[in-house]
This record gives structure tokens, C-alpha cells and sequence, in this order.
């Protein structure tokens, strides 16, 4: 009876085998079913991800190019504004010069005018004396004239 039942037996054990085999197959094949699902997942997270990375640098870029050239733009106006204000201190020295000398004309004018005072001031004082001097030697010449005038009378 052995020998008849171990073909039974062994058929049984290949069947047994071969449903567990199966069965650890298609556990197998679901495991590797989600594993597969979860790699395209992260391979679209990966890919949005990518896309997300590619805009912000787009936008950076974008970014950095508007701000280079309010850069340039910015040093084209200052380069501007640096000739135009050469331009004008240019127009301007030739008129602190005439300022400079006109305040230099205004001193030395100012020293002639005190002097001219001073003198002034000296010939008004000359002048008095002399209208003093005047006014007595007219006294004296009236009083002269009147004794001039007694003697010729005194003669006559």
C-alpha cells in the first residue's frame, strides 16, 4: 500500500506545492503590481517636481534678465546725469570766477570808498578851517576897511 499511495502522495505534494507556489506567485505579482503603481507615483511627483523646478528657474531667469537691465538702464542714466552735471559745473566755473573777482571788486571798492570818505572827511574839517580862516580874514578886512575908511575920513 505504500508503494500505491506514494504516487498519490507525491501528486498531492507537487498539487500542495504548487498551490502554495501559486499562491506566493500572485502575492508576489500584487506586491510587485503596487510596487510598480508606487514607482510611477514618485516618477510623476519626480516629474511635477521637475516642472515646478524648471518654472522657478524660468521665472528666475526672467527675474535676473529684467533686473540686469534696470541695471544697465540704471547706469546709462547715471552716466547721463554725471556728463550732465559736468556740463553744467562746466557752464558754472566761468561764473564762480566773475562772482570771485566781483567780490574782489566789491573789497577793493569798498577800501576805495572808505578812503574817499576818510578823505572826504579830512576836506570837510580843511574846509571848515578854511572857511574859518576865510571868515576871519573877511572880519579882519571889514575891520580894516572901516579904519581904512576912519583914516580917510580923519584926512579928509
Amino acid at each position: 500500500m505504500m508503494t500505491e499511495d506514494l504516487p498519490l502522495i507525491i501528486t498531492k505534494a507537487v498539487k500542495s506545492s504548487n498551490k502554495k507556489l501559486q499562491d506566493e506567485i500572485s502575492t508576489l505579482q500584487e506586491e510587485n503590481r503596487l510596487i510598480r503603481i508606487e514607482a510611477e507615483k514618485l516618477s510623476c511627483n519626480l516629474m511635477m517636481a521637475e516642472i515646478d523646478q524648471s518654472r522657478v528657474e524660468d521665472a528666475m531667469s526672467a527675474e535676473l534678465r529684467v533686473a540686469r537691465k534696470e541695471a544697465s538702464d540704471l547706469r546709462q542714466k547715471l552716466h547721463l546725469l554725471a556728463q550732465e552735471k559736468i556740463e553744467l559745473e562746466s557752464k558754472l566755473v566761468p561764473y564762480r570766477l566773475k562772482v570771485a573777482n566781483l567780490e574782489a571788486s566789491i573789497k577793493a571798492d569798498a577800501a576805495k570808498v572808505e578812503n574817499l570818505e576818510k578823505g572826504s572827511a579830512d576836506g570837510e574839517v580843511l574846509l571848515g578851517k578854511v572857511e574859518k580862516e576865510r571868515d576871519d580874514a573877511m572880519d579882519e578886512l571889514a575891520k580894516a576897511r572901516e579904519e581904512n575908511k576912519k583914516t580917510a575920513a580923519e584926512l579928509t
